[in-house]
C-alpha cells in the first residue's frame, strides 16, 4: 500500500517539500553566493568569516519567515479579480440570500511579489536584498457558489501549482506540483468578491433615516436693563 506524499500548505512546502532545515540551507546558500554579508563592509569594514555566517543566516531567516504564506490564501485573492465571480458577485449584492454557482472551468491565478530586506548598520542603511516570488495556479474544472457578493464555497477539479523564488535575479528554488484541493471547500463565513458600498455623500440621508431637521440657534442671553439715574443733593 503507497501513501501519498503530503499536500504542499505554504510556499515554503511548495518550494521545498515538507523539510524545513532544507529550505534554511537552502535560503543561507543563496544569501552566501550573493555576497548578502559583502554589503555591510561597505558600512562596517570587514566582517570576519563567523560575522558573515551570522548575517547570511539572519537574512535566509527573514526570507523564510515570508514563505509561510498560505497557498490557498493566494489562489482565493487571485479569484477575487475573476470576472465572471464580480458579475456573480454584483447581481448577488442587488438580490440578497441569492446564490448563484459560477462553472470557471480552466483558468489561471497568478500571484507575485516582490519583498526586499534591509541590511543596515547602527541604523543607517548599507545593501538591499531584492526577492521576487510567483506563485502560479492552473486550475480545471473549478465550480463556485457566490452569495450577497461573497465567495462562499469551491469544488475543485485539478489544480497545478508552480512556485519560483529569486534573489537578486538569480533563481532561488522553482517546483511545479499538482496539489489536491479538497472537494468541496467551505470558506467560513465567505471572501468579499466587492468593495463595500459607497459611504453617503455629505448632507444626503443616509440609510439610517432622512436629514435631522437644523437646529435652531441659542438664544441670545438676556440684557440687563440700565439702572435709574440717583438723585444726590442739589
Amino acid at each position: 500500500m503507497t501513501t501519498a506524499p503530503p499536500q504542499p500548505a505554504s510556499v515554503r512546502d511548495l518550494l521545498f517539500g515538507d523539510d524545513g532545515a532544507s529550505a534554511a540551507q537552502a535560503l543561507a546558500d543563496a544569501a552566501r553566493e550573493h555576497e548578502v554579508a559583502a554589503m555591510l563592509t561597505h558600512g562596517a569594514g570587514t566582517l570576519t568569516d563567523s560575522a558573515g555566517h551570522v548575517v547570511e543566516q539572519e537574512v535566509a531567516s527573514v526570507v523564510d519567515g515570508f514563505l509561510s504564506l498560505d497557498l490557498l490564501d493566494l489562489a482565493v485573492a487571485g479569484w477575487r479579480k475573476h470576472r465572471s465571480l464580480a458579475e456573480a458577485a454584483r447581481r448577488t449584492r442587488q438580490d440578497p440570500g441569492a446564490e448563484e454557482v459560477v462553472a470557471l472551468a480552466t483558468h489561471k491565478v497568478t500571484s507575485t511579489h516582490r519583498p526586499s530586506v534591509d541590511l543596515t548598520v547602527d541604523g543607517a542603511r548599507v545593501g538591499t536584498v531584492e526577492l521576487c516570488l510567483t506563485v502560479a495556479f492552473d486550475i480545471r474544472g473549478m465550480v463556485a457558489v457566490v452569495r450577497d457578493a461573497r465567495l462562499m464555497s469551491l469544488q475543485c477539479g485539478t489544480c497545478t501549482t508552480t512556485g519560483t523564488l529569486a534573489m537578486e535575479e538569480a533563481v532561488v528554488a522553482s517546483r511545479r506540483c499538482a496539489v489536491d484541493l479538497p472537494g468541496r471547500l467551505r470558506l467560513r463565513s465567505g471572501v468579499p468578491l466587492l468593495p463595500p458600498p459607497d459611504a453617503s455623500p455629505p448632507g444626503t440621508a443616509g440609510p439610517a433615516g432622512p436629514p435631522r431637521p437644523p437646529t435652531a440657534p441659542p438664544p441670545a442671553p438676556p440684557t440687563a436693563p440700565p439702572a435709574p439715574p440717583s438723585s444726590g443733593p442739589a
